[in-house]
């Protein structure tokens, strides 16, 4: 059957729908803004996995794509340069960043570091090597995912704790997925490992666990923190406030679903790490507000060991959702 329109019907047509007075058809075509959110492909980051998996960013009227980096080091430049809208940075990094004058702000913070065992991530090293202290890491190469960063921190705080010298500890940069890569073709003696890898680590017979070092070190502390740069939470306040509804929403489900199939499965789609290896995984609650003393404990640590020279006004960093 053939169908003809004419230039007149179509007009009519066009005519009528205007006197129907639906302005959303012609909304309906205008694409959403896009949030661009940079991550480091581990657990702590599974909220905005999970918000994606769900749905919850599109009723906020907003799209979200996602870029992989090694670490907050390296994302804070291509925040601040406006490669990316939304990052997920250690809180470290971000600390740092703040005392330099660079204009960041946190609205939302990640697991803090659990103040026993077991932890999101262990020092592991390759099986029968005699290394249980810094003590024994003394004229040896750890492996960490940035240098001044919050891996670097735990292992000085660790190594210092456990009796070694810090001034015969070699660190070596190393991205997270590469971690056990390096031990295995001994490049490195030891590395920090987190979650996923960890796992996935100690599930192998050529690996063992050394120690414990993140709560040793820094045990109740902040770990990470979702972050915009000031210009973006001047500027466009509206959209972080639509990420963090989102995000949030992840962060309940996460809650909810914690050590649960559904969880395993959607940590295991973007880590590339089997389901059932990831039941045997360390798993914790997501915090829900940001602990404004505990960044306050982390200053003054940080402030130890020379990475910061001041106190940074963290409270006046907060962006309020």
């Amino acid at each position: 059957m053939n169908f003809t329109i004419s230039r007149r019907d179509a007009l009519a047509g066009l005519g009528s729908l205007a006197a129907l007075n639906l302005p959303t058809l012609a909304r309906a075509a205008d694409p959403l803004p896009v949030v661009r959110v940079s991550i480091v492909p581990i657990y702590a980051v599974s909220p905005h996995f999970a918000a994606l998996a769900q749905g919850y960013f599109e009723p906020e009227g907003i799209a979200v794509t996602t870029v992989t980096v090694q670490g907050g080091s390296i994302g804070i430049p291509g925040l601040m340069g406006g490669s990316f809208d939304v990052l997920y940075s250690n809180a470290i990094t971000n600390m740092t960043a703040l005392e330099r004058g660079i204009d960041i702000r946190i609205f939302a913070d990640g697991a803090p570091i659990p103040t026993q065992p077991p932890d999101p991530g262990a020092v592991i090293i390759r099986k029968g090597e005699p290394i249980r202290t810094g003590k024994d890491l003394e004229g040896k190469v750890i492996a960490i995912n940035a240098r001044f960063d919050i891996q670097w921190l735990v292992m000085q705080g660790w190594v210092k704790k456990t009796g070694g010298d810090l001034s015969k500890i070699t660190y070596r940069e190393v991205p997270l997925p590469s971690m056990l890569d390096a031990l295995r073709a001994k490049q490195v003696d030891a590395a920090l490992v987190l979650d996923p890898f960890m796992t996935i680590g100690l599930e192998d017979p050529a690996f063992e666990r050394a120690a414990w070092a993140l709560s040793t070190a820094m045990g109740g502390l902040p770990s990470s923190s979702w972050i915009v740069s000031g210009q973006t939470a001047d500027t466009k306040p509206e959209l972080v406030r639509a990420y963090a509804r989102g995000f949030a929403k992840g962060v309940a489900w996460i809650n909810a679903n914690l050590g649960k199939k559904p969880f395993f499965d959607l940590v295991a789609g973007y880590t590339k790490t089997d389901p059932k290896l990831m039941e045997k995984m360390f798993v914790a609650g997501q915090p829900t507000s940001i602990d404004v003393n505990g960044y306050k404990r982390l200053i003054e640590l940080m402030k130890e060991y020379d990475l910061l020279k001041t106190t940074v006004p963290v409270e006046s960093k907060i962006f309020k959702v």
